[in-house]
């Protein structure tokens, strides 16, 4: 099958890395019913799976981050999977407006690094602004702050707990204080909790962790300067973890000292009698010669800050190179036993593997998945339970992957307990689709 997608050839080789290959952008927004599947898809699984990224819509932006959000949706039912892709319209996309030109105004949004489900609404986010709802088609339905209670930013990281139904989740800013502030939505979609978290510096805090009674931040030092061009990492700063009851203030806040490093994607935390777990993909640094230094790719890592004591301790937990880590959502801030992670080689940019992993993350054992040789580079894996009843495991595992020969990317989805073997069922796609950032499985009711 050939890939088909308007102007394929649209950026050369004098563009950056992100405009160019699978990073670079697709032209329209399309709507195919139906897919061939090869092998089967499994019976239960019933539902959408939404990926978001970047997909300028006009000009070169200066960094992989500011390209316009674009959401690729695929619905699977009986069997069937059909596809469509829509770019979020905010005013950032449609006006082709620079990352800075819409940096004050918090409606002005790319919408392009993550898209959740709660209380109903799908929420496409990125962590300099307001979200973005969309329908189930994928149509914008518009700039949405909670009834007009929420004026920071929304990171693209909120954590849903699967007990209660809340939503937390934290802003941060770089231009103007308040730097953190930390918000609760309950079930219902109504935030209930606004909470300015004192730290020192403005920094960029990509994601946090909750667990069954608090909420946890990572002040680590991605520190933002004008003087130094934006984002820097400063190692001198010292890096911590605050923790704070779910519903508690500034004041209730326990910062935890750690070894100064960087962290954007955490796999999960949770209490283990007197102690608070955190399991996260961790590098000694990015960033550190400026916002195009990626640095060394990061490494599954995990923190135990003991409570009683007021000490941290660390622990590498694998040397396999990744990120994108996911657990089972059911899971968040719970004890979750499996974790699975994307595989990046070392470099200047993301440079995803042909490899996914699975880890036992009680007795640390690994598993790695392989989609073949070099050419070939897969996505985040995300999981999807064979039912809301279903265990840990008792599902699969979806994920993107794209071929540079023949330039296909495939849908594919993968027995979660049997996770070397081959993926139970494949959707060869008629268009690309880019390397992007993250996504969601939203099961049927």
């Amino acid at each position: 099958m050939t890939a088909t997608h308007e102007r394929p050839n649209r950026f050369g080789a004098d563009t950056p890395w992100f405009m160019r290959g699978n990073f670079s952008p697709i032209d329209d927004e399309a709507t195919i019913d139906s897919l061939p599947v090869i092998g089967s898809m499994p019976e239960g699984l019933s539902g959408a799976y939404l990926r978001n990224g970047f997909n300028p819509a006009g000009r070169v932006p200066w960094h992989w981050f500011f390209g316009a959000g674009m959401v690729h949706g695929f619905e699977i039912a009986d069997g069937r999977v059909s596809y469509r892709n829509r770019y979020v319209h905010t005013p950032y996309v449609d006006n082709d407006l620079d990352m800075m030109e819409g940096i004050a105004d918090l409606r002005l949004s790319p919408a392009n690094t993550h898209v959740i489900e709660h209380a109903g609404r799908i929420l496409a986010l990125e962590e300099a602004h307001l979200p973005w709802q969309l329908d189930r088609e994928l149509n914008t339905v518009g700039c949405f702050d909670f009834d007009g209670r929420l004026a920071t930013p929304m990171t693209a990281h909120p954590k849903v707990c699967p007990t209660t139904g809340e939503l937390m989740f934290f802003g941060y800013q770089f231009m103007n204080e308040p730097w953190l502030t930390y918000h609760r939505v309950d079930a219902a979609g109504n935030l209930v909790q606004t909470e300015q978290i004192e730290i020192p510096n403005p920094i960029m805090m990509h994601d946090f962790a909750i667990t069954e009674h608090y909420s946890l931040f990572f002040d680590l030092p991605i520190v933002f300067s004008i003087d130094n061009g934006g984002f820097r990492f400063r190692r001198e700063e010292g890096g911590r973890i605050g923790v704070m009851p779910r519903a508690g203030t500034n004041a209730d806040v326990r910062w935890f000292e750690v070894e100064p490093c960087t962290v954007f994607h955490s796999f999960n935390a949770y209490e283990q009698d007197d102690e608070i777990v955190i399991q996260v993909c961790r590098a000694s640094s990015i960033m550190e010669g400026g916002m195009s230094d990626l640095g060394d790719q990061s490494t599954p890592w995990q923190w135990n800050l003991d409570l009683s004591t007021g000490r941290s301790s660390e622990t590498h937990l694998d040397d396999h190179h990744g990120d994108f880590p996911r657990i089972d959502d059911r899971r968040i801030g719970q004890p979750a036993r499996f974790g699975y992670m994307a595989g990046l080689r070392p470099g200047a940019s993301p440079d995803f593997t042909a490899e996914i992993h699975k880890y036992d993350l009680r007795s640390g054992a690994v598993e790695t998945h392989s989609f073949g040789d070099e050419a070939v580079h897969v996505f985040e894996p995300v999981f999807a339970p064979a039912g809301p009843d279903a265990g840990e495991d008792e599902g699969w595992i979806i994920c993107l992957s794209h071929d540079d020969r023949s330039d296909v990317t495939t849908l594919n989805v993968l027995e979660a307990q049997d996770f070397t073997a081959d993926p139970v069922a494949r959707v060869e796609l008629p268009r690309r689709v880019p390397f992007g950032a993250h996504g969601s499985w939203l099961p049927d009711a």
